[in-house]
């Protein structure tokens, strides 16, 4: 189950499980990630600045809140783009 929440200035999380150590907190994303394989372990220290109204999703397999690649609509905003493009492609 994924569950977002949108980025506002007073946004404050702390998350931790086995492999992360996460902080958001002043429009920054703080995450410290341990990651375990066969005959190695690797750490990452991660700082990523937000904007208020980001949206951040949270990946349950032990990433914590992530960052998506692409931008993120309202289901209004999804709505109007489909109006306008409904009649391409044919009947």
């Amino acid at each position: 189950m994924l569950c977002g929440i949108r980025v506002t200035k007073d946004t404050n999380i702390e998350y931790k499980n086995e492999n992360v150590v996460q902080t958001i907190k002043d429009l920054v994303m703080h995450s410290i990630t341990t990651v375990t394989g066969e005959g190695y372990t690797s750490t990452y220290d991660t700082v990523v600045m937000l904007e208020e109204g980001d949206v951040l999703i949270f990946e349950e397999e032990g990433r914590g809140y992530i960052k998506p690649v692409e931008d993120f609509v309202t289901v209004e905003e999804a709505i109007e783009e489909l109006t306008y493009i409904k009649d391409i492609g044919g009947e």
